[in-house]
């Protein structure tokens, strides 16, 4: 029964260093203190809660945030509208367009047609010959039949 009340009390101290984690912008020594840990080990230990509880963290940083994405839009909504500055308004204004869906593409596709494919065996060799020969002449080299 003892061993249970540990676990419970470890999963609190885990949620606590969670929270106090993402609330203090991501220190782990002050949020190990924060939750209990003696100021001489809070560096070792946060950095080992920290490590341990990656995924918990991410969560609550996604979920602290996704309640401030409406009053994010908004500002921007408000500076596309409203700001003084042109750069800041054009700015604003593409950051909106990104985000409905209106994003320019960023990637450029580039096709062409590979005329090797299509050549025989001796149209291929004869454009290897073509190569060896003209790399021959550019290094003043001649070649000699065995």
């Amino acid at each position: 029964m003892e061993a249970a009340i540990k676990l419970e009390e470890r999963k609190e101290r885990d949620k606590d260093f969670v929270r106090e984690y993402v609330n203090n912008g991501g220190n782990a020594t002050q949020a190990a203190i924060a939750v209990g840990v003696s100021q001489a080990s809070a560096s070792t230990v946060g950095y080992r809660l920290k490590s341990r509880l990656t995924k918990e963290i991410d969560t609550e940083q996604k979920a602290q945030l996704q309640g401030y994405a409406p009053k994010a839009i908004s500002q921007i909504q408000s500076l596309a509208e409203k700001a003084e500055s042109e750069n800041v308004r054009l700015k604003a204004n593409a950051d909106l367009l990104d985000r409905a869906g209106w994003k320019p593409v960023d990637k450029q596709e580039i096709t062409g047609k590979n005329d090797i494919e299509d050549m025989s065996d001796e149209e291929l060799q004869a454009q290897l010959d073509s190569y060896f020969e003209a790399e021959v002449q550019k290094r003043g080299m001649k070649l000699v039949q065995a």
